[in-house]
């Protein structure tokens, strides 16, 4: 009985290595300028925590508010953050608090745009799930653009914020498969009635919009590629450029 428990406690202390392992994550260093702060804030009665990213002219640079995915972290939208600054947007990565609550995750996420809007433009980014709560952020909040990373709906909360969308848009979307609800954002695109773009990213996986992404994700959803992944920063980096920074 001892060997057995003792067994058992090996086994389970090497899983647990073996996840901590796969899921570290490694950002990019921070471009030239660029100033990334860690802060935590209470945004619609919840304490959200959340880093910003100041480029070096700061002085009204366009907001850009980058949501990650479902049971992710702020720490897998990292390398947008400094990426975006480093192009001149103040740029605010945070954990979205809820755990399946779209709703309160957009309500916080408008909260956000709130908090630091000041004069300046205004765009809402996300990944998988953080492409449905920015949406929905949407429609507390006027935007001046959105940015979808092969975004996902769920029970159609995100076709009827869509429906409601009037900022320009970019869909990014991967090949569809089942961790992006088999390119579900189809019915997003066609529910968005404003100015809107769409680029499908041959063979992309799910993940190569995430920006950093980690092993243990890879081997769920499939490898990334990096001539894949830039094409996803490319193409966003352009629309913001083109949209914001007038």
């Amino acid at each position: 009985m001892r060997r057995w428990l003792l067994r058992t406690l090996l086994f389970l202390l090497l899983l647990v290595v073996l996840v901590h392992c796969s899921s570290r994550t490694e950002a990019p260093p921070l471009p030239p300028g660029v100033k990334k702060e860690h802060i935590r804030l209470d945004l619609a009665g919840r304490s959200v925590s959340l880093t910003l990213y100041r480029p070096a002219k700061d002085e009204n640079a366009p907001l850009v508010v980058v949501a990650h995915g479902f049971l992710r972290s702020k720490r897998y939208m990292a390398g947008w953050g400094g990426h975006l600054a480093g192009q001149g947007f103040f740029v605010v990565v945070p954990t979205q608090p809820a755990f399946a609550d779209h709703e309160l995750n957009g309500r916080v996420l408008a909260a956000l745009v709130e908090k630091y809007r000041e004069k300046r433009y205004v765009a809402l980014m996300g990944f998988s799930m953080g492409g449905l709560t920015t949406l929905l952020a949407t429609t507390h909040t006027p935007v001046d653009a959105w940015v979808g990373l092969d975004p996902v709906d769920m029970n159609g909360q995100g076709k009827v914020a869509a429906a409601k969308l009037k900022a320009p848009s970019l869909l990014l979307l991967a090949e569809p498969e089942a961790w992006n609800m088999h390119g579900n954002a189809n019915a997003l695109v066609e529910a968005i009635q404003g100015e809107k773009q769409l680029t499908r990213i041959p063979g992309a996986t799910h993940l190569d919009a995430e920006w950093p992404t980690d092993l243990l994700g890879q081997l769920a959803c499939g490898f990334v590629d990096e001539k894949r992944q830039q094409q996803f920063r490319e193409k966003a980096t352009a629309f913001l450029k083109a949209t914001l920074l007038k």
